[in-house]
């Protein structure tokens, strides 16, 4: 992401911090994009352009941010030109005052079982899946809202001892994560999807683990 790209976002996450009670926007990650760590709001901007980096062909596509939060993808998004889906069940409020602010065209939901119309071409599901609690039924819903050539696109933290220790030194707890991203991924490939792709943030010791997933093809039986 480029500097401008992160002001636009940085001015509309000063007001919405001034208008809030503190830490009620600290999931969405608002604090750590605009952290005053250089490297800790650097890591969280690069988690993100890492992701829409496995997002080659995006232009103009069918696309759902799953748990979009602050909607950090939807000026992206709106750049691409994409059919823009959201949902959000905590802060479905939020996202929907950030696509205001960016003038962007999103339809923001607080439920991923309100979302409905046709399958989608990419699905972003960035640092959210440690966080949902019912993980099977989440992905679950991915399968219904995809075509065979659908791409979902993971992010999540590996929850490994330098991470855990990033988060205490950024004054984050990390109570609030049911689980790893190895476990998300873990139960995609459970659930039929198949990794094509994967980036690690930081190795040898990664904190964050972004992967791009398909339906596996249904192998068919001949007599």
């Amino acid at each position: 992401m480029d500097s401008l790209y992160k002001r636009t976002y940085h001015c509309i996450f000063e007001d919405l911090t001034a208008a809030s009670a503190a830490h009620e926007l600290d999931e969405c990650a608002i604090p750590s994009y605009t952290h005053r760590n250089k490297l800790m709001s650097w890591l969280f901007w690069k988690r993100i352009t890492v992701a829409l980096s496995l997002c080659e062909t995006i232009d103009g596509k069918r696309t759902l941010d799953f748990g979009c939060g602050a909607g950090v993808s939807f000026k992206y998004l709106s750049q691409k030109r994409c059919d823009i889906m959201a949902c959000d069940t905590q802060y479905h409020d939020v996202a929907c005052k950030v696509a205001k602010q960016l003038n962007a065209k999103v339809a923001v939901h607080a439920d991923i079982a309100d979302v409905t119309g046709p399958p989608f071409d990419y699905i972003l599901a960035l640092d959210v899946l440690e966080h949902v609690d019912d993980l099977e039924g989440t992905i679950e819903s991915f399968r219904r809202l995809s075509h065979p050539q659908t791409r979902v696109v993971v992010s999540g933290p590996t929850e490994n001892f330098l991470y855990k220790c990033g988060r205490f030194l950024a004054g984050f707890s990390g109570h609030y994560h049911h689980r790893s991203i190895y476990h998300v991924e873990d139960a995609m490939k459970a659930a039929g999807f198949t990794r094509d792709r994967v980036r690690r943030l930081c190795p040898p010791v990664p904190l964050f683990r972004i992967s791009s997933w398909s339906l596996a093809p249904t192998l068919t039986s001949h007599p």
